[in-house]
């Protein structure tokens, strides 16, 4: 038997081999039905779906919103992406500027630097303009405008001031001498109130040839030679001084540039009896200077327009000359009144309160 494995020891290498792959093919036949048939069960239980594309378009979005990154949005209370809230300090402790009433540059609230991104840390935070606009910030806050947008600006009129000696005014000097009948040019008579000129007006019935000639008014007209003084009314008065009685009758005329009334007494021997000047501002000299800017002296008359320009002449505004009154004088734009205050009655800028030292 050894004998016959020796001599014949291949045959049976290869019988074995043979049995091998007999068995071999025979498990992956088992195995390829079984699959076969496991996969026709998951057809079964599946159902099919219909693609809408969302997951395409939701894979650009998100690429999309790669590609632009994310952008910083500035905290209220002043903190960056690297520096937390600046705190100061004084006398000796930490101070929060967000917490607590008390401003660090009054009037100015704490918050209102810190919503316009200003260094309240600084000073003199109060007297800088941030954008070169010609405004400081303290007169931006008193305006209510931003420092920081360059197309917000206080008003320009804001920056004018004048001097008494730069005004210009014409004064009358009328007598009201009382009402008489009058015959008119018809040959009508009618009542009309006397006025007598103390000094020269030009007189429209001579050529405007100025004289003190009386000048003879009805009720509702103006003034010959003075135009801008219209008649309205006479009251009939009279009073007693020392046993005299007196005629005090008052004839009230308007100004029709300004609504201003006056009261004219008739003229009379009393002690009482005074003349009123009637003055008309003629035209007014202002200086008009921005911070950082060259004073500019415009001369504007009663009724014209002032146009006034930012620094970079980029932003302008037209005021209209309308009268001076006890505060100042009188401009208007766009249906709002501006008072303009003399030079020596504007108030001397004052400076913000020292602020404490940062904290390190």
């Amino acid at each position: 038997m050894k004998h016959f494995f020796v001599t014949r020891y291949h045959l049976v290498l290869l019988g074995v081999a043979l049995l091998l792959g007999v068995g071999s093919v025979a498990l992956l036949m088992i195995q390829s039905s079984s699959l076969e048939a496991s996969l026709k069960e998951h057809e079964q239980g599946v159902k099919a779906t219909k693609y809408t594309g969302t997951a395409a378009a939701e894979a650009i979005e998100a690429s999309d919103h790669l590609k632009k990154g994310v952008t910083w949005e500035s905290r209220h209370d002043g903190a960056s992406p690297y520096v937390s809230l600046p705190y100061l300090l004084k006398e000796g402790k930490l101070i929060n500027p967000m917490e607590g009433e008390e401003p660090l540059h009054p009037p100015v609230p704490n918050k209102w630097l810190i919503d316009h991104h200003l260094d309240y840390a600084d000073m003199q935070i109060l007297e800088r303009d941030p954008k070169h606009k010609g405004f400081t910030v303290r007169e931006e806050f008193e305006a209510g405008t931003d420092p920081n947008d360059p197309n917000q600006f206080p008003p320009l009129a804001n920056k004018l001031s004048y001097q008494e000696t730069g005004i210009r005014k014409s004064s009358y000097l009328l007598e009201f001498l009382g009402e008489d009948d009058v015959i008119d040019d018809t040959g009508k008579m009618e009542k009309k109130i006397q006025i007598k000129p103390v000094s020269p007006l030009p007189n429209p019935s001579k050529n405007n040839r100025p004289d003190t000639s009386v000048r003879n008014v009805k009720r509702g007209e103006t003034i010959p030679g003075a135009p801008f003084l219209k008649v309205l009314d006479l009251a009939v008065k009279t009073k007693n001084i020392n046993d005299t009685d007196y005629d005090m009758s008052e004839l009230t005329l308007q100004n029709t540039l300004t609504g201003e009334r006056i009261i004219l007494v008739k003229k009379n021997t009393s002690r009482e009896y005074k003349k009123v000047p009637i003055e008309l501002v003629e035209s007014v000299q202002f200086t008009y200077q921005l911070n950082g800017g060259d004073p500019q002296m415009p001369v504007v008359e009663r009724g014209k327009e002032l146009t006034l320009a930012s620094l970079d002449g980029g932003h302008t505004e037209t005021y209209k000359l309308v009268d001076i009154s006890k505060e100042g004088v009188v401009l208007e734009k766009q249906g709002k009144t501006f008072i303009v205050k003399p030079s020596n009655q504007t108030d001397q800028p004052s400076f913000p309160a020292p602020s404490p030292s940062p904290a390190s």
